[in-house]
């Protein structure tokens, strides 16, 4: 009698996936016909993702799943791909997929898709796991010469000779190790045996961590010179490999605030730095459709690993790449023109506000009405009608009178009226006091400076309506909502802020920075210090002076590809790094090797130090205000006397003819 074929497959896909998919979100499983057993009824599986490339185009009628806003999200965005990635990238987003179960031929197809998938998806999860099986009697092709083997550190392959095979062996990529010997390259774990249930040796799959000891596999970083956050520098020691073709020793020496973490993490998981300053200038453009200049553009382009330098979480950026946990606080800020002395002829009106202006000029108007009446009506009863005072006498000496009390002169008036003595009494003391205040205040407006109104705020910025400059456009990219049709905010400030700035070169803005009176865009760090300085000359440092506050701040992060299999170590050193306080100890030990101190300290003081400079000796430019009044008063002197002259001619002849 023969006996019906024992079908093993179950029982090995069960065993992996109970020991090492069990705390995963989602499993899929990628039908294949070869496969297509009823062990998946067995499993719990959140999701089973079934694609069959003979009938793919007809599977997405039957699928529950309306795809519609999908194809126009990533249309619009210029992204058109084929339907096995669109399969892909609704599984993950929807289904939260972080285990994949792939079969055979449809492994190198996976990898290829996968990868897109992974960039395309709004979604993604840092421990994706993979099963990749297969039988060596069907194998028609390489199945394993791609990037997922290469890149991914949790990868277990089931390997059998036969298809009724009773054992199976469970290997893994080899991934640790220089990348020139072949990461993915297939090593044993164990082997299977399905008629027992044992694996060969014991092995727990949930403990496997390739990323303790990576064992020299190289961790390539693009970076340019942005200090203090990265330094590139080719004379200091010790030197890194540069794969930049444009230096021929290709040796550099890094360092920085961010890019230090980077050689803790090698020295405490064993990897081997390498570097990539192709990019000397620029962190470069992103694009909605998940392409990149600069240095962000390398790392989508599978061209570094890593990149930093003050990056912030960008919008467009975070679609295409992952990041990093925030490594430091950074707020930009501006260089803008320092507050010049006011106009000296203005000097003499600045002990008084204006609204005390006004209130004095109300007093004297009062006050004159008040002796024009005492005047007129001064003990009419006692005096003869012949005798009384015309109203225009009365008005002229009340002028006369509470102008020279004001100044403190006497007046030739003969005062006979006791009510009229007590009111000139009362009045010469206000005026005493008000001449009093005048004084002390002009004597301090005087020998202090004064000082125009400077926009060294967010709101001065703002209605100065001053133009500011950086060397790129990152500088404005966190609150430019111009080319963003989600964005339903509308802040007035930043919309000027962001249509007064415009883009230089670090020698323009060194020229500009001496002469022009715009502001230049800083980084100011988490515990004091400042990037973006290389501009600054004494000379342009003595007529900037910083802002009182950032125009905005964000936290920095380094931008890492998507499935980057370290990510989950990195973040994990960061929290420690900062719960240490080595964030702060490394910032000033950076900014006191790499940086110029007292240039530092000239652009932090810059803030004060240009608002109190204490007493100035007088001189002729603090007595402008007065030399004008007087030369004023002169002029309108000869003036009436001119025209006293010229009426008391015309009336003596007139007289003669007459």
């Amino acid at each position: 009698m023969i006996l019906p074929q024992v079908d093993y497959w179950p029982v090995v896909i069960e065993a992996i996936l109970r020991s090492y998919f069990s705390e995963l979100w989602t499993t899929c499983v990628l039908q294949n016909k070869d496969f297509d057993y009823p062990w998946r009824a067995k499993i719990n599986l959140n999701a089973f993702l079934q694609i069959n490339p003979t009938s793919l185009n007809e599977s997405f009628s039957k699928d529950i799943y309306n795809y519609t806003q999908q194809d126009i999200r990533e249309q619009s965005n210029g992204i058109y791909y084929d339907n096995w990635t669109k399969k892909y990238v609704a599984a993950i987003e929807n289904t939260f997929c972080e285990g994949f179960v792939v079969f055979q031929d449809d492994i190198p197809t996976f990898a290829e898709t996968f990868g897109k998938a992974s960039v395309y998806s709004k979604w993604r999860s840092q421990r994706n796991k993979f099963l990749l099986v297969y039988t060596k009697e069907n194998v028609k092709a390489s199945l394993f010469n791609n990037h997922i083997l290469k890149n991914s550190a949790n990868i277990l392959v089931i390997e059998s000779e036969y298809k009724n095979s009773s054992k199976f062996a469970i290997k893994t990529n080899k991934f640790v190790g220089p990348l020139q010997e072949n990461p993915e390259h297939l090593l044993p774990l164990a082997v299977f045996d399905a008629e027992k249930i044992i694996f060969e040796p014991h092995v727990d799959f949930s403990s496997i961590d390739k990323l303790q000891n990576l064992q020299g596999r190289q961790l390539i970083v693009g970076a340019f010179d942005y200090r203090p956050f990265v330094v590139v520098d080719f004379e200091r020691q010790p030197q890194y490999l540069d794969h930049a073709l444009d230096n021929p020793r290709h040796a550099v020496h890094i360092d920085g605030t961010e890019m230090h973490i980077v050689l803790i993490f090698c020295q405490i998981y064993n990897c081997t730095i390498e570097v990539d300053t192709t990019e000397r200038e620029e962190w470069g453009v992103m694009f909605p459709n998940y392409t990149a200049t600069g240095l962000m553009g390398m790392t989508i382009d599978g061209k570094v690993h890593m990149v930093m330098g003050a990056m912030y979480l960008w919008e467009l950026a975070y679609q295409s790449m992952d990041c990093t946990h925030y490594l430091g606080r950074s707020g930009v800020t501006c260089l803008v023109p320092a507050p010049k002395r006011i106009a000296s002829w203005t000097l003499i009106l600045k002990p008084f506000q204006n609204s005390l202006w006004l209130l004095l000029f109300g007093y004297l108007i009062f006050e004159t009405f008040i002796l024009y009446l005492a005047r007129q009506f001064e003990e009419h009863w006692r005096v003869q009608r012949v005798h009384r005072k015309t109203w225009k006498s009365s008005i002229w000496f009340a002028f006369v009178s509470s102008t020279k009390l004001l100044v403190s002169q006497s007046s030739k008036f003969v005062i006979n009226s006791n009510t009229l003595r007590a009111i000139l009494c009362t009045c010469y003391m206000a005026d005493m006091i008000l001449t009093g205040t005048y004084g002390g205040g002009l004597a301090a407006v005087l020998t202090q400076p004064a000082l125009q109104e400077v926009a060294d705020s967010v709101e001065r910025l703002y209605s100065h309506n001053l133009s500011w400059t950086a060397s790129s456009y990152v500088f404005i990219t966190s609150i430019d909502n111009r080319h963003n049709p989600d964005s339903t905010t509308f802040d007035p400030i930043m919309e000027r802020l962001v249509s007064n700035f415009f883009i230089s070169s670090i020698d323009q803005m060194r020229s500009l920075a001496k002469t022009e009176n715009i502001g230049f865009a800083l980084e100011k760090m988490q515990y004091g210090h400042f990037g973006n300085i290389k501009f600054l000359s004494p000379e342009s440092l003595s007529r900037l002076k910083l802002m009182v506050d950032d125009i905005y701040h964000q936290y920095t992060v380094a931008m890492v590809p998507r499935l980057w299999a370290y990510l989950p170590n990195y973040n994990q050193l960061i929290l420690t790094w900062h719960a240490s306080g080595l964030s702060k100890y490394w910032e000033w030990k950076i900014a006191a090797d790499y940086l110029n101190s007292r240039e530092q300290d000239q652009v932090a003081t810059s803030m004060f130090s240009k608002l109190d400079r204490g007493a100035e000796k007088l001189n002729l430019e603090n007595f402008a205000g007065i030399m004008i009044l007087w030369i004023f008063g002169i002029a309108m002197s000869i003036v009436v006397f001119i025209g006293e002259w010229v009426v008391h001619a015309i009336q003596r002849k007139w007289k003669e003819r007459m």
